[in-house]
């Protein structure tokens, strides 16, 4: 891990000549300051309770969000020339566990709280990925969602042994189904990824350029196609009737001459990128709305694969001068 810790830090030192956008400054802040705002919290929940394995699982989510979150946006910054704020004195001197409030907090109350604090993280993340175009920063933000899904995880497997939580009505009589919640997000993105099919069918047919046209191919190919099948089968798997496919508008005429109004080839790569951030925030919200591991699983897959597809598409666009960035912003040495 540490190896890994010290490669990206040396891959943010190598690109401190590019400046940091506006998009980027603001997205490192917005996290930097929502990381502090959630050790506060942690640590005010562990003087609130006196359950062990409570505190335990505490503890650790506010020492992992100063390494992999706060000491890593703090040395970005720092490195580009801003002052970054004090960090919120600690909670855990003020008294002993379980002592810290004159009106406690129920540790069933912690557990849920924890659960919607951290699926706020993962949006922060979210949309913090799609923005940044400098990889290293990109990276970070990478890092820390699926860092953040382990917390997520070890927060929800907590609530389920307790039976905190307060599920959706499932949606079949099957044992173990999908609950109402999950049914609803597996639709949206199935409906989503019925737009990708036709969108990217559409802009192949808009371009002649070999080196858009492979990455269409690969966006339609080995990432959307194969996860429309996913989605499908799981609701098949629940005795659901999934609807029928878009028509397919491949090869219905040459490429490049789909219609009389045309996309030029920078437009086709921006609509993209901001499609694939769309994308990865509806990952996210699907993968937080889902209690049964194995839908979290697959969303969690689906917002990888998206993420190294967004990798490749942001190649393109840099090479291509394709970005509408918000301006750089110079730091403070001048």
């Amino acid at each position: 891990m540490f190896k890994k810790l010290k490669k990206t830090l040396s891959l943010v030192r190598q690109e401190t000549g590019k400046p940091l956008h506006a998009g980027e400054v603001y997205h490192l802040w917005e996290t930097l300051t929502s990381s502090y705002n959630l050790v506060s919290l942690v640590e005010t929940y562990m003087m609130n309770t006196g359950d062990r394995e409570l505190h335990l699982l505490l503890q650790g989510i506010s020492k992992g969000t100063v390494l992999t979150r706060i000491n890593r946006l703090e040395k970005i910054l720092k490195e580009e020339g801003f002052t970054v704020p004090p960090r919120p004195s600690p909670k855990t001197l003020q008294g002993k566990p379980g002592a810290g409030q004159e009106v406690k907090l129920g540790d069933d109350e912690v557990i849920r709280n924890l659960a919607a604090w951290v699926q706020v993280l993962l949006m922060h993340d979210g949309r913090a990925i799609g923005t940044a175009t400098r990889e290293s920063v990109r990276k970070v933000f990478t890092d820390i969602v699926f860092t953040d899904m382990k917390a997520y995880t070890m927060i929800i497997n907590l609530g389920q042994k307790r039976q905190v939580f307060i599920l959706p009505p499932p949606a079949t009589a099957r044992h173990n189904s999908l609950n109402m919640s999950e049914v609803a997000a597996i639709w949206d993105e199935l409906e989503a990824r019925h737009l990708s099919v036709m969108n990217l069918e559409t802009y192949l047919a808009n371009t002649g350029d070999p080196e858009l046209i492979r990455l269409l191919k690969t966006g339609l190919n080995d990432v959307v196609l194969p996860q429309l099948e996913r989605l499908e089968n799981v609701l098949k798997e629940e005795g659901f009737t999934v609807p029928a496919r878009p028509v397919r508008r491949m090869q219905q005429g040459p490429p490049g001459r789909v219609n009389k109004i045309t996309l030029s080839d920078a437009e086709v790569v921006q609509i993209l990128l901001a499609a694939m951030q769309v994308y990865i925030i509806l990952h996210i919200t699907s993968y937080s709305a889902s209690f049964r591991e194995d839908i979290r699983n697959m969303f969690k897959s689906f917002l990888s694969t998206e993420i190294e597809f967004l990798q490749k598409m942001m190649d393109l666009a840099s090479k291509r001068n394709a970005f509408n960035n918000p301006p750089v912003v110079s730091s403070k040495r001048g």
